[in-house]
């Protein structure tokens, strides 16, 4: 039975060893898109490849597929964990749609690491500024902020921020800094030149820390190595709502009931003024306590007080309101006020400033 064993288990390592030597070289992507290249316009893109093995090896040669596109290729030893890269010409002399399979041999495998290359050679290649108005570095996008409101604790939503890659080399997009509560997903992985993607966004609610408006700052960067710099920022603004009061017809009579004097904040005279103050009546006409839980602000650029956080039935509380128009002109967020209150019938308030 011992002898049975361990027949197994060399023959297993046998397996994994012929199965790492067989992939000594594994491309970053399988697929690489070059999107669309003039007609007669050489292009060149970069096709990445890294050394997953313990062992130094030599890239041999390089089969592009077919005699339109030329290669050169990372010389010398390919060190453990090092990257590789092939860097292919296309001559674009043929128009529409190409796809050929990459392939790269080594000095240490008969097996050759493969990719798949695809693009289309176009007589014109489109503006895409209108539909991409935001520049974030060398990446276009269509939004610079992105608002998931109404979230109730155990959702996960998603919103679509629209990438296209206007230059010549390849980019594999991602956003830097995110915070434990989003991940992200790019389709197709890699932008070729010219080439449009989607960038798909998700907020898990079970991992904001609070109720109420969460806010962060992420940057749309080219690849993991770029830099986040503030043109290429986008900001997410998240709103988690309490869970939802029960009430029922008994203890219904006795809820507090918020009367706000104005549902908005007037900023118009910021037309005319540098800065300008606004206020608003906060009344109790419930039976209970109101109590003011969050206050918060969409953005900088304006200043809020309240007077009484607890409004005792039939009282009133004064929310004060200060904008500067300087300041708010910078803002890529729409400008408003937040607030979460125990009134079962507004627990969740948003006054719109109004400039």
């Amino acid at each position: 039975m011992r002898r049975i064993i361990l027949i197994i288990i060399l023959n297993c390592q046998l397996s994994i060893v012929n199965w790492v030597a067989a992939q000594s070289l594994t491309p970053v992507y399988k697929e690489v898109n070059c999107g669309e290249m003039l007609y007669r316009k050489p292009a060149t893109y970069v096709v990445d490849f890294k050394n997953n093995t313990a062992t130094a090896f030599e890239i041999k040669s390089v089969d592009t597929g077919c005699g339109c596109a030329k290669a050169s290729y990372t010389k010398g030893q390919i060190m453990p964990g090092a990257s590789a890269q092939v860097t292919l010409t296309m001559d674009a002399k043929q128009l529409g749609h190409f796809d050929r399979v990459l392939r790269v041999f080594t000095d240490n495998s008969d097996t050759p690491a493969e990719v798949l290359v695809s693009g289309v050679v176009v007589t014109k290649i489109e503006n895409y500024s209108g539909e991409y108005p935001y520049k974030m570095g060398t990446l276009l996008a269509d939004k610079d902020a992105i608002e998931f409101d109404d979230i109730n604790k155990g959702q996960r939503l998603s919103q679509e921020i629209h990438v296209m890659n206007p230059t010549t080399r390849n980019a594999t997009p991602v956003l830097l800094r995110l915070p434990a509560y989003i991940t992200t997903e790019m389709k197709p992985a890699t932008l070729g030149p010219k080439q449009k993607g989607i960038m798909k966004v998700t907020i898990h609610s079970n991992k904001l820390r609070d109720y109420g408006l969460t806010q962060t700052t992420v940057y749309l960067a080219r690849n993991t190595s770029d830099k986040a710099t503030p043109e290429k920022a986008i900001t997410i603004s998240s709103v988690l709502l309490p869970p939802a009061m029960a009430q029922n017809d008994v203890n219904r009579p006795y809820a507090p009931r918020l009367v706000m004097s104005r549902k908005y904040i007037d900023m118009t005279p910021l037309q005319k003024k540098s800065k300008h103050k606004d206020v608003i009546t906060l009344k109790n006409e419930g039976r209970n306590t109101l109590d003011i839980q969050k206050l918060q602000l969409f953005t900088t650029g304006v200043e809020v007080s309240l007077d009484k956080q607890k409004i005792q039935p039939g009282e009133e509380a004064t929310l004060t309101v200060t904008c500067k128009a300087k300041e708010l002109k910078k803002q890529r967020v729409r400008p408003r006020l937040l607030m979460i209150t125990n009134d079962p019938n507004h627990q969740k308030v948003v006054l719109e400033i109004r400039k």
